[in-house]
């Protein structure tokens, strides 16, 4: 299993997936989200909190709202 979108919530999918192979990284939520994902090394971190681990950044989202 390989993804390529979403990858804040495919990092969970293969965390429990046998056949994970690779996860193409792309920091795109990093600028609304209230705690990005920590990518060191060349893996991604996955935070232990509860649910899919993403809370937003309520600031960050309301700056960019107007933009829509």
């Amino acid at each position: 299993m390989s993804t390529h979108l979403y990858p804040e919530f495919s990092a969970h999918l293969m965390r429990v997936t046998e056949t994970a192979h690779w996860l193409e990284w792309c920091d795109w939520a990093d600028l609304i989200l209230a705690e990005p994902f920590e990518v060191r090394n060349g893996l991604v971190h996955i935070p232990d909190r509860p649910g899919s681990g993403i809370e937003w950044n309520e600031s960050a989202i309301a700056k960019y709202a107007h933009r829509l």
